[in-house]
């Protein structure tokens, strides 16, 4: 039985619009970040979703936090979800910088943490739909793998912000349904 997994990633910061490296650095949602946050739950008001994951860090997780009260879920957090580990990322005194077991991720290293957690969650949700709030980067690089080892060609990954990217995990491979719906944002 195949699991869909709803993959997005987390709503738009202050730090976004600055062109500063988050990484793990725990940096809330601004004011436009929570009404996409919003929009997200409205466009998912009408589907059956069975549960939401997200990384540990606020942005992440007050993305899901409209959808999960909406469907009066809980909303599971799981470290492997986070950003790639960076070592421009910045610091703050403001928002801290959260520990974690490697200073710098390579790209091999943080695509075998995000394929390992979503694994993990498609077989704890066998022929269900998971919402799951990310992060840009773990997403670009987990999603392309996927399309790489899939030869599905036809689909191309934008990187869009807050798009809804829908994949299925089926019998221990992934497949790529749809990529990049946004309009729910206009």
């Amino acid at each position: 039985m195949a699991t869909q997994i709803i993959l997005v990633s987390h709503a738009l910061t202050q730090w976004n619009i600055e062109g500063r490296i988050q990484s793990h650095t725990d940096v809330p949602l601004n004011q436009s970040g929570r009404k996409m946050a919003v929009c997200l739950a409205k466009r998912l008001g009408r589907e059956t979703i069975h549960a939401v994951y997200t990384s540990d860090l606020k942005r992440a997780y007050q993305t899901a936090g409209p959808t999960a009260e909406q469907k009066s879920l809980e909303i599971i957090q799981d470290i492997r979800l986070r950003e790639g580990r960076s070592i421009n990322q910045e610091r703050s005194d403001t928002y801290p910088t959260l520990p974690f077991s490697m200073e710098v991720e390579t790209k091999i290293d943080l695509y075998l943490r995000m394929t390992a957690a979503l694994i993990q969650i498609a077989r704890s949700h066998d022929d269900q739909t998971v919402l799951v709030v990310s992060h840009g980067g773990s997403l670009d690089i987990f999603i392309n793998r996927i399309l790489e080892n899939t030869n599905e060609n036809l689909l191309k990954y934008q990187g869009i912000r807050m798009a809804l990217n829908r994949i299925s995990y089926d019998t221990g491979r992934w497949h790529c349904i749809q990529l990049n719906e946004n309009n729910f944002l206009n």
